[in-house]
């Protein structure tokens, strides 16, 4: 076991030890039935909604579950790319997801026709209903589906990141059941004979136009704010509690912005742009801060636990950055071909893996096992590459000129 080694300001990582780690399958926990039970509810008023769709709208309802379907697989990619899907287990995802397409959403629309109905009748204008009653109802919905996720499996989030991950997958869901409801409704309103052009339609624009700035960028950033009071404990309770409300007052302003008649110039794709950039801008520096209390805490346990046959020195500073990551992923292609640079990623993966067992469970059991598919990874990149790491491919390299 080596040492811990002082980060790149000078600082020795801060690492929290292992806890155990909870699943996603509680069934002795009153939160997880209740998320089952909101779950179940939600299931049947969803599918009874679309059916009712499909009986008018047939095609289009059938065309647009394929093509939201299809849709989504590009954020789960996308996902998948940043190696998000390594923070939880798949049925924390799998919950995370029906919790934002079924839960949520099910209680959101007679909650938004009530307040609806009441700002138009106070105010005797529908201009700025959509932006009250969206982001109460819909943003503090997602909002308590993160913090049940949290309830059921509390020392799956050990990160700030972790809260933020399943935090956009949960607005994922809301976003694509959402828009598929707004797929059947516009075909159902337009009554063409042509059920085809209203799906293509509302892919175009709430799909492609403003799909970057919705709801999963929406609950990610209300997350880090669960996240960041999670993760510092240490810190005084008035400012976990602020950094929490701030997070989640952003998150509600912005769809709040998003939804309002402030600053319309009549061109909605021109509109999507002025009003959703901004929110662009916040999700990314708050997917930063994340990656960066990240990035510290899988060096602190890779520094503290791990050796360096598992994961050399460069290899760990490749842990602190997604883009360093990346840039060894290229280098192993370029130089061995596309063949090795997969097996490189699998290798890039399993340490992952290992270092947040390591977080989770300490030495022994699940991460011994880590451990071994560390090695067995690595030796079938030495089969293909006769190096068992980059580094020593650039010594032999430079031994060589």
């Amino acid at each position: 076991m080596t040492a811990p080694q002082p980060t790149a300001v000078g600082v020795a990582p801060v690492v929290r030890g292992p806890i155990g780690v909870d699943g996603f399958w509680q069934p002795r926990r009153f939160a997880f039935w209740m998320l089952i039970f909101l779950l179940a509810n939600g299931a049947f008023s969803v599918i009874s909604m679309f059916y009712q769709g499909s009986r008018v709208v047939p095609t289009a309802t059938i065309l647009g579950i394929v093509v939201w379907a299809a849709y989504t697989a590009i954020p789960l990619l996308f996902f998948h790319s940043l190696d998000l899907f390594q923070q939880h287990p798949p049925l924390g995802y799998v919950l995370a997801f029906a919790w934002g397409g079924l839960g949520a959403l099910y209680l959101a629309i007679p909650a938004n026709g009530a307040i609806n109905s009441i700002v138009a009748k106070t105010t005797g204008s529908q201009d700025w209903a959509p932006a009250i009653a969206g982001p109460t109802t819909e943003e503090l919905l997602k909002y308590l589906g993160v913090i049940l996720l949290v309830l059921i499996a509390r020392t799956q989030f050990r990160t700030i990141l972790s809260v933020v991950a399943i935090g956009a997958v949960v607005g994922l869901g809301f976003q694509v059941i959402e828009d598929l409801d707004y797929t059947v409704n516009t075909a159902i309103s337009i009554g063409s004979p042509n059920e085809v052009v209203p799906v293509l339609l509302t892919l175009a624009f709430r799909g492609i136009v403003s799909g970057l700035w919705s709801h999963a960028l929406l609950t990610s950033i209300s997350a880090f704010g669960l996240g960041w009071f999670l993760v510092h404990k240490h810190k005084p309770l008035a400012q976990r509690l602020a950094v929490a409300a701030g997070a989640y007052a952003l998150a509600w302003l912005g769809h709040f912005f998003w939804n309002s008649p402030l600053l319309r110039t009549g061109n909605p794709y021109l509109d999507a742009l002025t009003h959703g950039l901004p929110m662009l801008l916040v999700g990314y520096l708050i997917w930063r801060l994340a990656g960066r209390e990240e990035a510290g805490y899988l060096t602190g346990l890779a520094d503290t636990y791990v050796d360096q046959e598992l994961i050399t020195a460069d290899e760990r500073k490749a842990l602190a950055s997604l883009r360093y990551r990346r840039h060894l992923h290229k280098e192993a292609k370029k130089t061995y071909g596309r063949k090795a640079a997969r097996r490189y990623r699998t290798l890039q993966r399993r340490q992952l893996h290992l270092v947040l067992q390591y977080g989770q469970h300490g030495p022994g059991g699940r991460t011994g096992q880590a451990a071994l598919e560390v090695q067995l990874a690595r030796a079938d990149f030495a089969a293909k590459t006769g190096v068992p790491d980059l580094a020593s491919a650039r010594t032999t390299a430079a031994a060589s000129v």
